[in-house]
């Protein structure tokens, strides 16, 4: 049979100036220099130019029962390891060692689990490195690249261009496309989203969590009284990383959505018997503990949860303001009843945010701290919720009543802006943080500094300002939406407001 033959000349010949027969995988040339053939050409990869030659996935392996959608009282839930895949064909392994060579992969467990890992606590390390797990899995090595993919600073190409970022989207959509469903395929379409929602690459972070949130409801995983598509997990584990791994797609579902008005979740609310993620110290070492609730009567510093279990719940108060935002725009619903929840959601979020400060540890200084995220989506949500009923002018405020209650609601954001302006926003940025999450809490106070600018011309509201445009440059360097949300300040003039400080200071002075 005739090799299948590559449209130019690999890497390596075009180097040496030599001709290249372009036989594929690898052409005469790297086979007698013992190299891997690189095909790859500067706007497109090995893998996606030549994708379709040769299958990624093994042929055998269990099929998606079509009973699940056409019939369910003829379908029971499947008897495997919790996962619908293949094992990896050679044409797969030859891709993902390009990227990730065998040698390498301890030090990327070691620089991931170190970092990305601490705000985003979804994969048990112990299972990733079980070999036995791993051997008929092809979305194992998948979740690998997309680790890497979410470790490396990308300087030489913009990020959406960048070959390892091409190669896991190509990867992950032909999963699919092959009818693969499991707890590495969703873990990697998470981490996906995770580096598009760092890096600003819009719309792809939203359809991306999208694509996992439907999975993961594929799964059963948002509700175990929903229909299943597996036996349950056979070990505490398990169980834990697959609710780590649905709540890690809710959380990023909400921060994803935080500025779309009227766009439905992708993930659905938590069920009323929905269960936190345990602590996270104990799960690491795989002590099998009992979970907490997420509906509880109150916030409490004294409860034995995770730094992301507090994530989770700064989450969920995150949608439950957006909900509110949306609600308040339609003005479909009875003011006094939405300024009521607006209240209650005020002081809940205060509650939150005083028992993740109240955490051992909080102000450590450690760049990659566990309560990051936490407290990023928490100042999120406290943003949002003062910015929609701070401004009597507002959209869907104009035209209502002057309630005791509207004016109550908008004393309390007003004075909430402020402390996001003068206090909270400062003193985070004084700590080093490498979290994707804190640029959107920099910029909602950095927005609140200019509110009280133009207002009032507050000269410690310009100072706070201008250290938040600080944190935004040096979070820049690592993430390109820091960069991005530094572009919106200059585009609304708020960074002039900076620049404008000491004819500021004159003025008042005379």
């Amino acid at each position: 049979m005739t090799p299948s033959r590559a449209r130019h000349a690999c890497e390596a010949c075009r180097r040496l100036k030599r001709k290249c027969n372009k036989d594929w995988p690898s052409c005469s040339l790297c086979i007698r220099l013992g190299k891997v053939c690189d095909y790859s050409n500067p706007s497109s990869s090995r893998a996606t130019e030549a994708a379709g030659l040769y299958p990624l996935f093994e042929d055998s392996g269990p099929s998606f029962p079509s009973s699940f959608f056409m019939d369910a009282h003829l379908f029971t839930p499947l008897n495997t390891t919790n996962a619908l895949t293949r094992g990896p064909t050679s044409r797969l392994r030859l891709i993902t060692s390009d990227h990730l060579p065998i040698e390498e992969r301890g030090a990327l467990h070691e620089e991931y689990f170190t970092s990305m890992h601490q705000w985003l606590p979804m994969i048990s390390e112990k299972r990733l490195l079980d070999a036995h797990l791993a051997l008929n899995d092809a979305c194992h090595d998948l979740l690998l690249l997309c680790m890497k993919l979410c470790i490396i600073r990308v300087d030489k190409c913009p990020p959406s261009q960048h070959p390892l970022y091409s190669l896991a989207k190509y990867l992950s959509s032909s999963a699919e496309n092959e009818g693969l469903a499991s707890l590495r395929l969703i873990q990697a379409l998470v981490l996906l989203a995770v580096y598009e929602l760092s890096h600003a690459i819009h719309p792809a972070a939203y359809l991306t969590i999208g694509r996992a949130a439907r999975l993961v409801i594929l799964m059963g995983w948002h509700d175990r009284d929903a229909q299943q598509l597996f036996k349950p997990a056979d070990t505490w584990s398990l169980l834990e990383e697959q609710r780590r791994t649905w709540w890690a797609v809710f959380i990023l579902d909400r921060v994803i959505n935080t500025e779309t008005s009227g766009f439905p979740f992708a993930t659905p609310e938590p069920s009323p018997d929905e269960l936190l993620p345990v602590n996270d110290e104990d799960w690491g070492r795989g002590k099998s503990i009992p979970s907490q609730p997420l509906y509880t009567a109150s916030f409490s510093t004294y409860a034995p949860l995770g730094c992301f279990a507090r994530t989770c719940q700064a989450a969920h108060m995150l949608g439950k303001v957006i909900n509110n935002r949306d609600a308040k725009q339609r003005s479909s619903q009875e003011a006094a009843d939405l300024l009521t929840e607006a209240q209650s959601l005020h002081q809940a979020l205060s509650a939150l945010k005083l028992s993740i400060e109240q955490t051992a540890g909080y102000e450590s200084g450690q760049s990659e701290y566990p309560l990051w995220s936490a407290i990023s989506i928490c100042v999120s949500a406290q943003s949002l919720l003062y910015s929609s009923y701070g401004c009597p002018d507002a959209p869907g405020t104009a035209s209502r009543a002057r309630l005791a209650l509207d004016t109550e609601m908008q004393g309390l954001s007003v004075e909430g802006l402020r402390v996001l302006a003068s206090s909270t926003g400062p003193r985070l940025a004084q700590i080093p943080t490498q979290c994707p999450l804190m640029a959107r809490c920099f910029y909602a106070a950095a927005t609140a500094c200019a509110w009280f600018i133009r207002e009032d011309g507050e000269p410690e509201m310009r100072d706070a300002l201008g250290q938040m445009v600080s944190s935004l440059t040096v979070l820049s360097t690592r993430w390109a939406v820091a960069g991005e949300y530094l572009a919106l300040l200059e585009h609304s003039g708020t960074l002039n407001l900076v620049d404008a400080e000491p004819i500021i200071v004159d003025a008042f002075s005379q």
